[in-house]
C-alpha cells in the first residue's frame, strides 16, 4: 500500500524528473481525479472514512495503482498539453500530442473502465 501522494512523488522524482513541467500540486490533483474515477467502478481496498473524499492521503494498493496509473498518465499528459497550448501565443513551440488527441484516448479508456475494473464477488445461495 502507498498513499497517492507517495505515488505522485515517485512519479515526479523517478519517472519523469526534469521532463515534467507541471507543479506537484497539479500532478497530485490528476492522481486524485484518476483514483476517484476508478472508485466509481470498484471498491478501494482501504476506502476513505465515511463522508471523506479521496485525497492525496488515500491508500492505494499495487493492483489498484496498476489500473489507475494508465488513466493518471493520460490526465497528466492532457494537463501538460493544455499548459503547452497556452504558451503558444507567446511563441513557444508546442511538442507532443494536443489536448484533444489525449482527450480522445481518455474517453476511450474511461468508456472501457467499467469492464476493466468492475468486480462483484460471487456468492452462492
Amino acid at each position: 500500500m502507498a498513499t497517492l501522494a507517495s505515488l505522485v512523488e515517485r512519479f515526479l522524482e523517478q519517472e519523469r524528473g526534469a521532463a515534467n513541467i507541471l507543479p506537484a500540486s497539479s500532478v497530485t490533483a490528476q492522481a486524485v481525479a484518476a483514483a476517484g474515477y476508478y472508485a466509481g467502478f470498484a471498491d478501494l481496498e482501504v476506502p476513505p472514512a465515511t463522508g471523506e473524499a479521496i485525497s492525496e492521503t488515500t491508500d492505494i494498493s499495487v493492483s489498484e495503482w496498476a489500473e489507475i496509473r494508465p488513466l493518471f498518465l493520460l490526465y497528466v499528459e492532457r494537463e501538460t498539453a493544455l499548459q503547452l497550448e497556452a504558451t503558444r501565443s507567446m511563441g513557444a513551440e508546442v511538442f507532443g500530442r494536443t489536448s484533444s488527441e489525449v482527450g480522445m484516448e481518455i474517453t476511450q479508456l474511461e468508456a472501457d473502465y467499467a469492464r476493466r475494473v468492475f468486480c462483484f464477488p460471487v456468492f452462492t445461495v
